[in-house]
């Protein structure tokens, strides 16, 4: 499973995605001050861009 979450989370980083909203995805606390206090990501607007790349991702795997 670690290396399925390595691929997942490498993909959405090469595409675009904050890698502080890829630390929330995959359930890690935020390291920096700012990221674990201020950052607060628009969640409606990144779920369409997440979900199309994980479809993006699957039909690349299978």
């Amino acid at each position: 499973m670690g290396y399925c979450r390595k691929i997942f989370s490498t993909y959405l980083r090469m595409n675009g995605i904050e890698s502080e909203l890829i630390d929330l995805l995959q359930g890690r606390i935020p390291k920096t001050v700012f990221a674990r206090h201020y950052f607060r990501p628009d969640f409606d607007k990144n779920t369409e861009r997440v979900r199309n790349l994980v479809e993006a991702l699957m039909t690349q795997i299978v």
